[in-house]
């Protein structure tokens, strides 16, 4: 704080004390019309901070920074946003602002209707099988690899919910192992499932990839890397400005967005197009 005010940096700052908060503050704050509004975390609390700036409906789209502190950092890899120091502080003094794009996804959480923004990637299936498993470990996950771990732990457990997925150009129905949602490329440490994602284009990025048996998975793990994803056999990529999942059976599809668990299918995903501006 006193380098911010070295450097004329004039600030208010609230901290967050539990899950959910910094929508909570942020949307709050916007009564004040600060010029830019700063989340000093992770993908998570940024990924709050921005749902509490969409909710406030405001007349002019706000302005976001991020001081990056979490573990995966999934979004800041996208903009090439620095951790602390020099670098970080000239970004802010420059100021130089793009309006970014977010989706807005439609949901249900215990059988009510739910709506959530999101920034980075959203997925469903395996995607929201695991991050729902990771929210109820009694022990946070630190680095990257632990999530990769904690994936490949789950692998042979899983048993794919079959869904039907339609967008504006197509249909797929049938059982999957995957499906990916994307504004920004990076999620899960660094994994690619939509290298696609263009955060300031004109499109949703999506990667649905079908059943695979667990080792055939396991074999295919560097393609979550290497950003080839959409070479693979068994996977689907396409641009869409609007998606809608539906299970087809009684077994749920879970969903997750940013890296937080929501809830279940039936969903739909639309493009919110410049949704609010960020410092990058």
């Amino acid at each position: 704080m006193a380098h911010l005010k070295a450097n004329s940096i004039d600030f208010d700052f609230e901290a967050t004390k539990h899950k959910g908060d910094a929508t909570f503050i942020t949307k709050k704050a916007t009564t004040k019309n600060y010029k830019c509004y700063i989340s000093v975390g992770g993908d998570g609390t940024f990924h709050e901070m921005i749902n509490g700036l969409m909710q406030a409906n405001l007349a002019e789209i706000p302005t976001a920074f991020i001081l990056p502190i979490g573990t995966s950092n999934d979004f800041v890899r996208q903009h090439g946003i620095p951790k602390w120091g020099d670098e970080w502080l000239q970004m802010l003094q420059d100021f130089k602002v793009k309006k970014h794009n977010a989706g807005l996804l439609s949901y249900l959480e215990n059988e009510t209707k739910k709506s959530r923004f999101f920034i980075n990637v959203a997925g469903l299936f395996y995607d929201g099988y695991i991050v729902r498993a990771t929210t109820l470990r009694k022990k946070p996950i630190k680095t990257s690899f632990q999530y990769l771990l904690l994936i490949l732990k789950f692998l042979f457990k899983y048993q794919p919910p079959k869904g039907r997925i339609t967008w504006s150009k197509g249909e797929l129905s049938g059982a999957f192992y995957t499906a990916n949602v994307g504004i920004s490329r990076f999620s899960g440490g660094g994994m690619r499932f939509v290298p696609h994602a263009n955060p300031f284009g004109e499109e949703l990025a999506v990667t649905i990839a079908s059943d695979m048996h667990p080792l055939h998975v396991l074999l295919s793990t560097h393609y979550f890397y290497n950003g080839k994803v959409d070479k693979h056999s068994k996977t689907t990529c396409f641009g869409t400005n609007t998606l809608s999942v539906a299970p087809i059976t009684q077994n749920e599809i879970l969903v997750e967005a940013d890296g937080e668990f929501l809830g279940t299918a039936p969903c739909t995903f639309d493009l919110i197009k410049g949704g609010f501006g960020l410092v990058c």
